[in-house]
């Protein structure tokens, strides 16, 4: 039995067809799906990379500003702190030679909802002080150049008496 010699070549090619559609597309296939793959990992690892690096660049920034934040820290107390924030409004009232009459949390923003952006709270504290006109000056000026925030919102003057003269102020005062 002879085979034709177009017969034989039509088969080898029908055989060679058949053997890159069964054996070597499914590898390829898997192939080109594998490359997505690692394209895909490639892409989340950088991603990932920049994620910690920025990170890494961000803890370095804060490291530097240690004094900063300290300081920032200083200015906004914790609650629990209070105590620490009227013993600053004795101290200053104190060298700059004013007498308190009374001191005390008048208004807290966890009792009227008021509650500042970023979880800041504000606190008001009504002071009742006597003394001179200087005296109450150098006060003002010593809680202005505090490493805390206070703010003066309300000053009261009893000019009736005499020196020693009676001021009423109320001063707010953030925390966190």
């Amino acid at each position: 039995m002879h085979i034709d010699r177009t017969i034989s070549i039509a088969l080898m090619i029908l055989a060679i067809i058949l053997l890159v559609i069964f054996l070597v597309m499914p590898e390829y296939n898997t192939f080109q799906r594998l490359q997505a793959q690692l394209g895909e990992k490639q892409a989340e690892y950088v991603g990932q990379h920049d994620y910690y690096s920025a990170i890494d660049k961000i803890y370095y920034d804060l490291e530097s500003r240690k004094d900063d934040i300290a300081e920032i820290d200083s200015a906004l107390s914790q609650d629990s702190n209070l105590g620490n924030t009227m013993y600053a409004l004795q101290d200053a009232a104190k060298k700059n030679g004013l007498i308190i009459k009374s001191l005390f949390l008048s208004q807290s923003s966890q009792s009227t909802g008021n509650v500042v952006a970023g979880g800041i709270k504000d606190l008001t504290f009504s002071i009742d002080l006597s003394g001179s006109y200087p005296s109450l000056e150098g006060f003002m000026v010593s809680l202005e150049s505090s490493s805390r925030i206070f703010e003066v919102t309300n000053i009261s003057f009893d000019s009736k008496t005499g020196p020693p003269y009676s001021f009423s102020l109320q001063i707010k005062t953030y925390s966190y």
